[in-house]
């Protein structure tokens, strides 16, 4: 895998081997790069990435200009696979793995996530396909916990035949298709606003 572009660009990591993990591809995410860029959403961001697999979208935002990232999955192999990569990319100081089960219930995931004081402002949560239900619940339950920051930018990964809809406190920003995957790309809209 590589970075496609920013400070780290060209530079190649690894992905963990095995069916669980589904990297994100250059073209989709040369295509939500700049989509992101274009809204400003890198700019110093600390990232939340959940169902991290290989770190790709946390690496692509760390090398266009985002201030830290929390990579979360609960495979231990692509946990090491991104730690081995962030040091390989010289962003282990910006980059941090944790091993959480993100299938379990979403209060008690919010839990395990340690979030800046301003909150995170940039969340990708592209989970397997077939755990995709998963991500509506997770989603409100970080709204809930007031771990987002005003106006942080969701990225949802997802197929084309799975109908998206937006929780309580996102509203949809855009969509794009790229072949059989979808980028749903939602705004939080901050309490008191909505």
């Amino acid at each position: 895998m590589r970075i496609v572009a920013g400070r780290l660009s060209g530079r190649q990591f690894g992905a963990p081997s095995g069916k669980g993990t589904r990297p994100t591809s250059d073209r989709v995410r040369e295509a939500l790069g700049s989509a992101l860029q274009s809204r400003n959403a890198f700019d110093g961001a600390h990232v939340l990435d959940l169902f991290a697999g290989s770190g790709a979208l946390s690496f692509e935002a760390l090398s266009r200009g985002a201030a830290e990232a929390v990579l979360v999955d609960r495979d231990p192999q692509a946990i090491q696979e991104i730690k081995r990569s962030a040091h390989m990319l010289g962003v282990e100081d910006q980059a941090r793995a944790l091993k959480i089960d993100l299938g379990g219930n979403p209060a008690a995931v919010v839990g395990k996530v340690p979030a800046p004081p301003e909150g995170f402002d940039l969340v990708f949560a592209d989970a397997p396909y077939a755990e995709i239900e998963s991500v509506p619940q997770l989603l409100e339950a970080f709204v809930a916990a007031d771990m987002l920051a005003p106006g942080a930018w969701v990225v949802v990964e997802h197929p084309v035949s799975h109908g998206w809809a937006w929780t309580k406190g996102l509203a949809s920003d855009a969509d794009y298709r790229y072949g059989q995957t979808r980028i749903s790309l939602g705004v939080y809209e901050q309490k008191g606003t909505q």
